[in-house]
């Protein structure tokens, strides 16, 4: 196919982009990132010339970009990130000099993995014409033609379209959690997604703290459209998993259709800058552990070579990466003084790759007065907290301590929530091997002069080398 002008697309400021469509053909490479399909399947994506790595940056695998429009995407849809806060998701930029002396942009990707502390150690990116590599932000290999000037940005504003033309663009959006603005990136916690819903029997329509079990919960979802085109053919598909703190693609399992209600739901169509309520499933737990993890994904079709597609899906199940996915782990608990509840979860390799990996389970507790004209109390009575791993010797989280480190990155900053930690424990390293999972057992106390409409939100938190790959909440209310 020769290259085709497409036109329609436009920066946040109104700047027509210059793109092509090009030849679509694809040849195999062993070293080529491979596709993990919603239904678990497989597909290597090879070497094309269809997209370069511009095109993968901001078009997933649609078109291929010029260097002039990938410069006013950063001008107008991104924002300079400082070196030492960069998140996954976030845009890397790398420019050299040309022949006339000028700094030109000359490379694009987006950050696979960092450290923990805001420095990037991983990139996913396109080489040009060949494949997808996930590599180092200078690996030995590099290209020596993009130059080694890095620089960072976070993307605050998906492209625009022309509803004239027939080329179509969508961001389609689930909360990953309260605070949740829409933009990719992890913003911990991203599995208390507040637009995943539950109504338990008796139905009334309206959404319910927790599902139950034995018996059919509907399972609908809030979808939204950040774009100014309407979308059309929207499928949502539900997933559910059983409890655990890490959960790797194989651990979701399709929550089965119903007669009158399929999975996945739809075809729907969203307006520009709206949103929808999907129609619901059914799902009946046939297990009865505290609760079981909850998964949502809105999307036009499963295809990743498809130009077409208005939003392609590039990293399936994993939430922080793609914002049309949402997770819900998250369990209400309303305990009275001085009672007690209990609840187990998984802790598991969260990776695709069949490789033992290390990493750490952190628990931290924040109090929250419910009703912002409250205030925050002089003395905040926390719950007593106790964990066991493997059913070894439970351990008790610690007050009075310094939580500063984990405050922005391991819980919500979200101000209306207004969360403050109170006590925190982080178990020793733990390693994480590909088929087998830890289980690990909560006790939680409510102390007898605890006030009562207070809420406690308990994070379990998931990281390996520094990143946060997975989590568990237990929102608990004195009654």
């Amino acid at each position: 196919m020769p290259n085709a002008i497409v036109t329609g697309f436009f920066s946040a400021a109104g700047t027509p982009l210059e793109l092509w469509q090009r030849n679509p053909a694809v040849t195999s490479h062993p070293s080529a990132c491979e596709y993990i399909h919603l239904d678990l399947s497989t597909e290597s994506l090879g070497l094309t010339s269809r997209y370069n790595c511009w095109g993968f940056t901001f078009l997933p695998r649609r078109y291929w970009l010029s260097r002039s429009a990938v410069d006013a995407l950063l001008q107008d849809n991104c924002v300079p990130v400082p070196n030492g806060s960069v998140e996954v998701g976030d845009v890397i930029r790398y420019r050299a000099y040309n022949p006339v002396g000028v700094l030109e942009t000359t490379h694009t990707g987006r950050v696979w993995q960092t450290d923990g502390v805001g420095h990037a150690t991983w990139i996913r990116s396109k080489w040009g014409p060949n494949y997808e590599r996930i590599h180092e932000p200078l690996c030995p290999d590099l290209p020596e033609s993009y130059g080694t000037d890095l620089a960072y940005f976070r993307q605050h504003s998906p492209l625009r379209g022309d509803s004239a033309q027939a080329n179509k663009i969508a961001d389609l959006w689930i909360k990953d959690s309260p605070s949740d603005n829409g933009q990719q990136g992890i913003r911990a916690p991203w599995w208390t997604s507040p637009d995943i819903l539950v109504d338990v029997p008796p139905y009334d329509g309206a959404p319910d703290l927790n599902p139950v079990f034995d018996h059919p919960n509907r399972i609908w979802a809030v979808v939204r459209n950040r774009t100014d085109q309407r979308v059309d053919n929207v499928l949502v598909r539900f997933y559910w998993a059983d409890p655990a703190a890490g959960l790797p693609a194989s651990a979701w399992n399709l929550v089965p259709a119903a007669p009158g209600h399929p999975n996945p739901v739809g075809p729907i169509s969203i307006d520009g800058y709206a949103s929808v309520q999907t129609d619901y499933v059914e799902w009946v737990p046939t297990t009865a552990p505290a609760h079981q993890c909850l998964l949502a994904i809105a999307y036009v079709n499963d295809n990743p070579r498809d130009s077409g597609n208005p939003d392609p899906i590039v990293y399936p199940f994993d939430v922080p990466f793609d914002n049309n996915i949402g997770q819900r782990n998250v369990e209400v608990m309303t305990l009275k003084n001085g009672s007690s509840g209990e609840f187990s979860i998984r802790i598991a390799n969260p990776f695709h790759t069949p490789n033992e990996v290390t990493g750490f389970i952190t628990a931290v507790l924040t109090f929250s007065p419910r009703l912002p004209v409250i205030g925050f109390p002089r003395q905040i009575r926390p719950l007593q907290v106790l964990l066991s791993l493997d059913k070894a010797e439970a351990v008790s989280l610690r007050t009075g301590e310094r939580h500063q480190s984990l405050a922005g990155r391991l819980i919500p900053g979200d101000p209306w929530r207004r969360e403050r930690i109170v006590a925190s424990l982080t178990l020793p390293q733990l390693k994480l091997p590909p088929k087998k999972a830890h289980r690990l057992d909560v006790r939680i106390t409510a102390p007898r002069n605890a006030v009562k409409g207070a809420a406690y939100y308990l994070h379990i938190i998931q990281t390996v080398s520094g990143m946060v790959t997975g989590g568990y909440t237990a929102v608990v209310v004195v009654g």
